[in-house]
């Protein structure tokens, strides 16, 4: 019977370590292609900067679609910290404005959200920091001023959307089509790891809690500490929005919480962002159960 009561105790202690190991093995395939730094990547530069283009001047350019590769939208709300693009030795000289695009109720027009200084372009790839807020489904993309530039470069099936002239913050306009073509821009985002616990709601009937927070992107959130039963303690999450954790004690917290009716839990919650840096925060959570609960068990 003690074996028996012993094999099942392994049993359910093995299930956490294979559910967490499956979590972050998940969570793991969509942090694999992230660079360095708790950083993702928008858009897609050319091996080689293409030769300048008469369609590369005095617009706004974005690309809110592509055939294959890194999009140019964001998938994370996050901080843009760069923007990259190759240019030539022709296109040298000419001057790009870095833009965040919004999509509108029609979809011939986008909105401009914010926009970097101006940078005088020179041959070969161009690095410029910056840093700006995006949310997701913000689109990256440009204004030239000078030309013509190299701002796209071939690619069949694709197509950049220009504007001309310069969309000033806030404002929106009509883009048209450039065919067989894709914009000459990456840029580095940070995804947000900010996340905060809501509310803890208490059952004292059954003597636990439940804890919701809300995240601002995809990732794990995980949660632990001492005395806090460890099944459920890790969740995927595909959007931003609201997780919730039931807290149940086990061990001498579970004892005290039958003996006294209430015990003092003081759990970890940890959020990694895809792509991200993972953040924490510890707080304290007071369980409570009804009933009666003897200070000691008197031996007959």
């Amino acid at each position: 019977m003690e074996r028996r009561r012993a094999s099942r105790a392994n049993r359910r202690q093995a299930r956490w370590p294979t559910a967490a190991a499956v979590a972050l093995a998940a969570l793991a395939g969509l942090v694999a292609a992230a660079p360095a730094g708790g950083a993702v990547t928008l858009g897609q530069l050319p091996a080689a900067a293409p030769a300048a283009s008469s369609d590369c001047s005095s617009a706004d350019f974005l690309q809110p679609s592509i055939t294959g590769g890194n999009l140019y939208i964001a998938r994370q709300a996050g901080t843009i910290t760069s923007w990259s693009t190759r240019a030539s030795g022709t296109s040298a000289g000419a001057t790009y404005v870095f833009k965040v695009f919004r999509r509108t109720t029609d979809p011939d027009f986008f909105q401009v959200i914010a926009r970097a200084p101006e940078r005088t372009l020179s041959a070969g790839l161009n690095t410029v920091p910056v840093n700006i807020a995006a949310r997701s489904g913000d689109m990256i993309g440009f204004n030239v001023s000078e030309g013509p530039s190299s701002c796209t470069f071939p690619q069949p099936g694709d197509a950049v959307l220009r504007h001309g002239g310069s969309l000033s913050d806030g404002s929106s306009g009509q883009f048209t089509q450039l065919n067989e073509v894709r914009l000459n821009l990456s840029a580095n985002l940070v995804p947000s790891n900010h996340f905060a616990v809501r509310a803890i709601t208490r059952d004292r009937r059954q003597g636990t809690a439940t804890v919701t927070a809300d995240v601002s992107n995809p990732g794990l959130v995980t949660i632990s500490g001492k005395g806090l039963k460890k099944r459920g303690g890790s969740k995927v999450v595909a959007v931003a929005g609201t997780v919730r954790f039931k807290l149940v004690s086990v061990g001498s917290r579970k004892r005290k919480l039958q003996r006294t009716g209430k015990v003092t839990l003081i759990p970890t919650m940890t959020f990694f962002p895809t792509g991200g840096d993972p953040a924490s925060t510890t707080f304290t959570v007071k369980l409570k159960k009804k009933g009666r609960h003897p200070r000691s068990v008197q031996s007959p």
